[in-house]
């Protein structure tokens, strides 16, 4: 790591330099109506897991992200419980691995995972500054270092795979380690999108560089059990759009971050599609703004959202604990963007479709959902159902619930043939 080049000067290089000036392609514009048209989808049932009582491999503390592989079997990123769960496609335990400590095959803070095309589990660690891979059956292979001084954003498609092997992910300069214990703050006007391979000698490839501008504080203290701790935090203001992404099954990249329904399909970094539908952003409102406020302070109030890097072998710890007054200046210092994005979130599934959830009636409640197909087609509107978290090539989809008493699980489902 370098201690002395200025992180926004790290951004910009990054931005500029790690793939090859890409060759010019022809850009293509899609026009989808503006009127929708029912798309009847009536999932089936196949399984659930997740309990909040019954055997260790049943209970879930924090699911940070779910995939499936070529056989239909289910993998569970336990955060909370450092595991991978994985279950085969009738919904039965098959095996689980990895466990909390900093040894080769342990986790310290796990925050997002992909199965690859070959089997092969790519497990992201925040505290390690590392994927650490697995094999089809659990093994420890070995550990990849993140891209220098950089880490991977759990945001927006999260962790996807890459065709050709290795991760797709956002990132952003790494919290330094070493500080004195004085708040340190930037402005990062970039997000990155990254292909990081995993065969060796791969170099890191620059997918797309989505223009944004977050303000971020760090910290780091001695707790008194003598680890380093960093806190971390993003401030961007409330609505801004998000970036969100997924990988089509040619490589190509579909990203959206404007506030407008516009899908920029890209390849060796440059926009070869654009897919366009004529709904905009609307206004918000006072309303907006005090649900949001509400939201937040119940998120503060359970800790849900904040994470604690400690460099040691304790890995992750918990979420501090807030008084009323900081959660209520918290509140009060809150900011907001002036208009609500047309689209909140954006998965691909198994076949290369794609599926835009575009914003509810609330921010942040599931919206109606389009899906197009890979060459920008308009294939209909699902409404009155949650994007899944993932889908299978043979078309099962996960989503992430939680029961009547608030237990979180996973229900797979069997789409129907579109």
């Amino acid at each position: 790591m370098s201690g002395t080049r200025p992180r926004a000067l790290l951004l910009a290089a990054l931005a500029a330099g790690l793939a090859a000036a890409p060759a010019a392609h022809a850009q293509q514009t899609v026009r989808l109506p503006e009127e929708d048209r029912a798309l009847a989808l009536r999932p089936t049932p196949v399984f659930a897991v997740g309990t909040a009582e019954g055997r260790a491999w049943e209970m879930f503390s924090r699911v940070e992200q779910v995939a499936f592989d070529r056989a239909d079997n289910l993998y569970v990123l336990d955060g909370g419980g450092n595991r991978v769960v994985v279950f085969d496609r009738a919904g039965k335990f098959v095996r689980q691995f990895g466990k909390k400590g900093g040894g080769p095959g342990e986790f310290q803070m796990p925050v997002g995972m992909t199965v690859q095309g070959d089997g092969t589990v790519a497990v992201a660690d925040l505290a390690a500054r590392s994927y650490s891979l697995f094999s089809p059956d659990g093994r420890y292979l070995r550990s990849v270092a993140f891209l220098d001084d950089y880490m991977p954003m759990a945001i927006g498609g999260s962790f996807s795979s890459h065709p050709r092997g290795g991760v797709v992910t956002a990132v952003r300069p790494a919290p330094p380690m070493t500080m004195d214990g004085r708040m340190r703050r930037e402005t990062l006007q970039a997000t990155p999108i990254v292909w990081q391979p995993f065969a060796a000698g791969a170099q890191p490839v620059r997918m797309f560089n989505a223009p944004t501008e977050i303000n971020t504080q760090t910290q780091a203290s001695e707790p008194s059990r003598g680890e380093r701790q960093v806190a971390f935090r993003m401030t961007i203001p409330m609505f801004t759009p998000r970036v969100n992404w997924g990988m089509l099954p040619g490589g190509d990249l579909v990203v959206t971050h404007t506030p407008g329904y516009t899908l920029k399909v890209m390849r060796d970094g440059q926009p070869v599609r654009y897919i366009q539908r004529p709904m905009r952003e609307r206004r918000v409102t006072e309303a907006d703004r005090e649900r949001a406020r509400e939201r937040r302070r119940e998120a503060m109030r359970s800790g849900e959202g904040v994470r604690v890097i400690s460099i040691g072998p304790g890995g992750g710890g918990p979420p501090p604990r807030r008084s009323p007054e900081q959660i209520e200046q918290s509140i009060r210092d809150m900011e907001f963007a002036e208009t609500i994005p047309a689209i909140q979130n954006l998965r691909v599934d198994g076949a290369g479709r794609i599926w835009v959830e575009r914003t509810g009636e609330e921010w942040g409640e599931p919206g109606p959902i389009d899906v197009v197909a890979p060459d920008g087609r308009y294939l209909g509107t699902v409404t009155g159902q949650k994007l899944p978290a993932a889908f299978s090539a043979s078309g099962r989809a996960a989503y992430l619930e939680k029961d009547d008493m608030g237990v979180e699980r996973v229900v797979v489902r069997q789409l129907p043939r579109l």
